[in-house]
């Protein structure tokens, strides 16, 4: 298929530009939303590095989409913004995958095979920024196939002694500019951040070749993102997880 999002999201990544939301550009299906993610990425012949997964608001729609590795940051690393231009800032609980985990229908996943294939936990700082100038009335599948608002997502070296962790209770803490942001114990949407990594871990629907071995899988954010535009320090800490750091660049 070739789609009119997918151009338009392509132009946006070649461009470095956003683009303007027309209700025409609209997928049909969750089905269609996974085609265009993988159009886009194949057009940029981007790598996949990882994966954020989650649900419809109100829904158990559940939704993955691809990290890019352009988009991605080593813990200590810069991100460059534009002038004018701002991110969400996210802290999340991350999975590294040890082995791959193939679409497997007819034999769901339990949680402790997540876990199982897990090669280490480590704290993640996941950017938000929509393709398009105002993402107010995009709508839900328009955002799946723009890789959910993925803008980039920093990694950092985590643990892989994680079984004693109680990964729904954790601390976890962002200071921007030396300035405390966000402390709270867990906070997690679901309350377990595995329940949309399993969700989708059984429910695989993209078209770039599913979660594999050396990916990570990011969980879903655990603190109200605020937006950052202009210079800025990040720092992420998640207990028993580490610290991970950006500077934020203009």
């Amino acid at each position: 298929m070739s789609h009119a999002l997918s151009a338009t999201l392509i132009n946006a990544y070649q461009s470095h530009t956003r683009a303007h939301w027309s209700a025409d550009l609209a997928p049909s299906t969750l089905q269609d939303a996974f085609a265009i993610q993988g159009e886009v990425a194949r057009a940029l012949q981007a790598e996949v590095a990882g994966w954020k997964c989650g649900f419809q608001d109100g829904t158990e729609l559940v939704f993955g989409a691809p990290i890019f590795a352009a988009n991605q940051r080593q813990s200590g690393g810069q991100w460059h913004l534009a002038s004018g231009s701002g991110v969400k800032v996210e802290v999340e609980i991350a999975l590294r995958l040890g082995h791959d985990l193939p679409a497997r229908p007819h034999k769901p996943y339990r949680r402790e095979e997540i876990l199982a294939a897990t090669a280490s936990v480590f704290t993640g700082i996941e950017l938000v920024a929509s393709r398009f100038v105002d993402v107010t009335p995009v709508p839900f599948l328009a955002r799946v196939a723009d890789n959910f608002n993925q803008a980039g997502y920093v990694v950092s070296a985590g643990v892989s002694e994680f079984a004693a962790l109680d990964l729904s209770h954790l601390r976890s803490r962002l200071w921007l500019n030396g300035t405390l942001a966000h402390d709270a114990m867990g906070g997690h949407q679901m309350g377990d951040p595995l329940i949309p990594v399993l969700a989708w871990a059984n429910q695989q629907g993209d078209h770039l070749n599913g979660l594999k071995a050396g990916q990570f899988i990011t969980t879903g954010t655990l603190n109200l993102p605020p937006l950052v535009s202009g210079r800025n320090e990040v720092i992420a800490e998640i207990t028993g997880l580490g610290e991970c750091r950006l500077l934020i660049d203009v």
